[in-house]
């Protein structure tokens, strides 16, 4: 550890230069001791009796630290940050398998789409810190329980996660937020609280989720009703153009 010991006015005109004191990769720490005493030094002091007056940075942390910031909120930016329309483009390649097995295992297929939504937000390479793969991010050893060989292929992880939250909503005795909350913080979480646990994380969770998965049922039955409603025009001008009205 490197300790340069000036008075206090000297310190102040040497940090314009502080480069040449200490390492050129290393930030430095401007102490002061009860005596009045200042020391500059590149390691911080923990000890009774320095008094830490500023740090300078170095512009090589300086910039490591803006980028890994850059970074980070990258890593941030999701699906809730996109518009309806911008989801369901995303959602498009996956609408076969996602019809395909929610039927097999008796799920809403609204229910499976705001869940990968929510997930992954439709990357099928995305993972997790602890290691959760692909669009409904499986965990190794539930994917492996679950038969599943290649939890990075779509299909594979698909029929995975839907088969997963099929058997949390039967053991929840159908009620999406508790099956919601078990595939998120696992179901003996749901039991220990006897409801969704008391985890911001898991809350946050459930509630985007059952928030987009109103808005799709919603969307899915005005477009049920526009269609509806075209044909029975279309009926209704075929029959006057065929003089039937």
């Amino acid at each position: 550890m490197k300790i340069i010991k000036i008075n206090q006015f000297v310190a102040a005109t040497l940090l314009v230069s502080l480069s040449l004191l200490v390492n050129a990769q290393a930030d430095t720490y401007v102490y002061q001791k009860a005596d009045g005493t200042t020391l500059l030094t590149d390691k911080k002091i923990k000890k009774r009796g320095f008094k830490l007056k500023r740090i300078h940075r170095d512009q090589f942390t300086k910039k490591k630290k803006k980028s890994h910031r850059k970074k980070s909120q990258r890593n941030r930016i999701g699906c809730g940050l996109l518009s309806a329309s911008m989801i369901d483009q995303k959602t498009r390649p996956y609408l076969g398998e996602i019809k395909k097995y929610s039927r097999m295992y008796g799920v809403d297929e609204n229910l499976v789409r705001a869940i990968i939504r929510q997930e992954s937000c439709f990357k099928p390479k995305a993972k997790s810190r602890v290691g959760a793969m692909g669009l409904m991010q499986l965990m190794p050893d539930t994917a492996k329980h679950l038969g599943i060989k290649n939890a990075w292929k779509p299909d594979q992880n698909i029929k995975g996660g839907v088969k997963y939250i099929s058997r949390q909503l039967t053991r929840f005795n159908g009620d999406k937020r508790l099956a919601l909350a078990a595939y998120n913080a696992g179901p003996g979480a749901v039991l220990k609280y006897n409801g969704v646990p008391p985890y911001r994380e898991t809350q946050n969770y459930v509630g985007s989720i059952m928030e987009e998965y109103q808005r799709l049922k919603t969307h899915r039955n005005t477009k049920k009703i526009a269609t509806w409603s075209k044909r029975t025009k279309m009926t209704d001008d075929f029959h006057i153009f065929w003089g039937q009205k």
